[in-house]
């Protein structure tokens, strides 16, 4: 057996091409989840912003991570606490910073759209015969393995957000 050697830019571009279909065949599942909410992307970021740092963000760190001003973000963030979405209250140890979070149903929301690109995804693998389901886990599994080595913050996240414990909160 021949092993090809490629260029780190010809297997990037033949991993995108390949993923691509899945991306865009879960778009349409994707948006119809999202529809209901009339969000902007912007605000659909800061869901999975809030999402994955797994703590409630100061506006000036939410705003660093969705690249808006912090006056910009402000706006953003009234009208999806509106919704219900997301929450705003002030932070225990200095009340002039504003901390968001995401309620329950910022949560659900979430996992609603996990479940459309799952959907769609599933749609694709039920499509495949045995040898194929058998070579696609067998791929799978190595995607995983190396993207858990390689990039271990989902989301597109580099650096997580400090969720700093407040001297309220820490236990003696």
């Amino acid at each position: 057996m021949r092993i090809l050697k490629s260029t780190d830019d010809s297997l990037a571009h033949r991993l995108i091409a390949a993923i691509m279909p899945l991306i865009k065949g879960s778009q349409v599942e994707v948006m119809s989840a999202t529809a209901d909410f009339e969000f902007t992307m912007t605000q659909l970021r800061m869901l999975f912003v809030l999402e994955h740092a797994g703590c409630d963000m100061a506006v000036n760190e939410l705003a660093e991570h969705v690249g808006l001003s912090m006056a910009a973000t402000g706006r953003a963030v009234d009208i999806v606490v509106r919704t219900g979405l997301l929450s705003r209250r002030e932070d225990e140890s200095d009340r002039r910073i504003k901390r968001i979070g995401l309620t329950e149903s910022g949560r659900k929301a979430i996992v609603q759209i996990g479940q459309a690109r799952r959907r769609a995804v599933e749609s694709f693998v039920a499509k495949l015969d045995g040898a194929e389901r058998a070579a696609l886990d067998a791929a799978v599994a190595t995607l995983g393995a190396l993207t858990s080595l390689h990039l271990p913050l989902p989301g597109g996240i580099h650096a997580a957000p400090s969720c700093a414990v407040t001297p309220s909160k820490v236990s003696k």
